[in-house]
């Protein structure tokens, strides 16, 4: 029987996936995207809620995540067999302006700035169940990364 504390481990493993490198968009790291996509419009941060709203503006990366992750906590929901009535909100947000302590002790030895990626979840009884995960990251360039072939072969 599925429990609402479950909902913690959810949101770890949408939090987990997100910040990974194996979250790219067209062969590149969405993180690096994003924080690229929130330079260009003046943005400290990116903030996504599922189930995903329809929203007036849309950005492909944007679309991309939203979509990908809203199919993710519907499928990870259906694991757990928990009732998406218990699901009243979830977000990802992700902070490129940084200023915790915790975020200034990631690994130095990794380029770039560090963000903090806070995933939520709060149930219909009103309690929130969220993960956070600090790293580090570069805006998005072609020129200094590598573009990863797994599509290709997909």
């Amino acid at each position: 029987m599925a429990r609402r504390t479950e909902l913690k481990g959810i949101a770890n493993s949408l939090n987990g996936s997100f910040v990974s490198r194996n979250n790219d968009y067209n062969g590149y790291w969405s993180i690096g995207q994003l924080k690229l996509f929130a330079i260009e419009r003046h943005l400290t941060s990116v903030r996504f809620t599922f189930p995903r709203h329809k929203s007036s503006a849309s950005f492909v990366l944007i679309d991309n995540i939203a979509w990908r992750y809203t199919y993710m906590l519907a499928d990870l929901l259906a694991k757990q067999q928990i009732p998406d009535a218990w699901v009243k909100e979830v977000s990802i947000t992700i902070d490129f302006d940084t200023i915790d302590e915790a975020a200034q002790s990631v690994d130095s030895t990794v380029p770039g700035k560090s963000f903090k990626c806070l995933c939520q979840i709060i149930d219909d009884n009103g309690c929130f169940y969220s993960s956070v995960i600090y790293g580090r990251c570069l805006p998005h360039s072609t020129a200094r990364e590598l573009r990863s072939t797994r599509q290709l072969f997909s």
